[in-house]
């Protein structure tokens, strides 16, 4: 079997290489990008299974982000991390399609059940 591929968004280098780290490290098929203009470039050259990206980010944010990986392909699952967690963005973000909302700093085992959940 394929091993599944994530999409890591995150304008913060710290935070994409510790979801990297720790994703890759689960068996997962890894890219990162920095914004969510690279996101939608790589998401526009590969089929991605999970996007997995911050909402606060400069330039387009994760509900921006969201919106568009779903019209691009709406089979993506989105799952959304941020610092900045609040009810609405939460309510937001899943009524706009997101599969999981998560509130940073996040627990990795958490993360990781999330992610086996959405992928099931």
């Amino acid at each position: 079997m394929a091993r599944k591929s994530i999409l890591v968004v995150d304008d913060e280098k710290g935070q994409r290489e510790i979801l990297e780290m720790i994703l890759s490290n689960a068996g997962y098929d890894v890219t990162t990008a920095s914004s969510g203009e690279a996101a939608l470039k790589f998401a526009h050259e590969r089929r991605f299974d999970l996007a997995l990206t911050d909402l606060k980010m400069t330039g387009m944010d994760g509900i921006e982000l969201l919106k568009k990986l779903l019209s691009y392909d709406s089979s993506i699952i989105v799952l959304l991390l941020t610092a900045h967690g609040s009810i609405d963005s939460a309510k937001e973000a899943l009524r706009h399609g997101a599969f999981d909302y998560l509130e940073k700093p996040y627990d990795r085992e958490k993360l990781l059940a999330t992610i086996t959940r959405a992928l099931s």
